[in-house]
Parts: structure tokens; C-alpha cells; sequence
């Protein structure tokens, strides 16, 4: 996604710097109402899990586009994935962090041999109604089946 948008945003500390998704794509090939968010991709070295600007980002996104989608495979819902690695020498895709506005979860993937092994890392509890603040209930428990990467 870095590649479709020219905007950043840097850290204050001087850190690093990070892409920002545009909220709205205009691509002449399809109808405005039909390019939505179904996932917003993006990585996060060594492991690290969503940040607050992560879930705040989703979340607007679906305030303004809808948490749930149509897709020709059944209704999908919005989710920000951040992938992994466990490596700095050799990084390779060891996982990712899935938030799902819809449900609150918080789900960590990771490999298994030839399959995945999802883990609810969390749940998201929102204190307001301006879609600000937050609280993040840490938890480690396997996923529930309906969950699917």
C-alpha cells in the first residue's frame, strides 16, 4: 500500500516515518461507491503489535466506508493487519496482527508448519462516543473458528 500514496506522517522523536492510506481512491475504472477498505496492510518490524494510530485509522476508515463488505465470497469484515517478522537478519512473513473494529478483537496469526495458528491477543473497548479513546484488554486464548485469515 506505501506505493498508492504519497503522504506520510513522522514520528515526533524523529523515529520513523509512516505511510498514510488514503481515505478515498479515484480510479476511473470503477464507480466511486464501489472501492472500499477490506483490509489495510501494512508491517511492523520484530513482532511488535498494532499501535493506537492502527486501530484509530480502521476505525475511522469504517466510520466512513462500513465495517462489512460484499465480496463475490460472502461479506467480509474490515480489519488492519500488520505483518512480521521474528528475524532482523533474515526477515521472512512469521505472522501478523489482525484488529477487527466489528468485534473488538485482537488476533496475533502465525505459522504452523504448512497451516496458521491464530491467537486472540486482546479485546478493544471504546470509553466514548467520539471513536478517541480506548482501552485494549490484553488476553491470550485460542481464536474461535469463525475466525479465518
Amino acid at each position: 500500500m506505501s506505493k498508492l500514496t504519497d503522504q506520510s506522517r513522522v514520528d515526533p522523536l524523529q523515529r520513523s516515518k509512516s505511510c498514510l492510506l488514503p481515505s478515498m481512491v479515484d480510479d476511473p475504472r470503477y464507480p466511486a461507491d464501489s472501492i472500499r477498505y477490506i483490509y489495510a496492510l501494512h508491517n511492523h518490524p520484530y513482532g511488535s503489535s498494532l499501535t493506537e494510530n492502527d486501530i484509530q485509522f480502521i476505525v475511522s476508515e469504517g466510520l466512513v466506508h462500513g465495517f462489512e463488505s460484499e465480496t463475490k465470497d460472502g461479506r467480509l469484515r474490515l480489519s488492519v493487519v500488520a505483518f512480521f517478522s521474528r528475524s532482523a537478519s533474515e526477515p521472512s512473513c512469521d505472522g501478523f496482527h489482525q484488529y477487527i473494529p466489528l468485534t473488538g478483537q485482537m488476533l496475533k496469526w502465525t505459522r504452523a508448519d504448512t497451516s496458521w495458528r491464530c491467537e486472540q491477543t486482546g479485546s478493544v473497548r471504546w470509553s466514548d462516543s467520539d471513536d478517541r479513546n480506548f482501552t485494549v484488554q490484553k488476553l491470550s486464548r485460542p481464536c474461535d473458528r469463525s475466525n479465518t485469515p
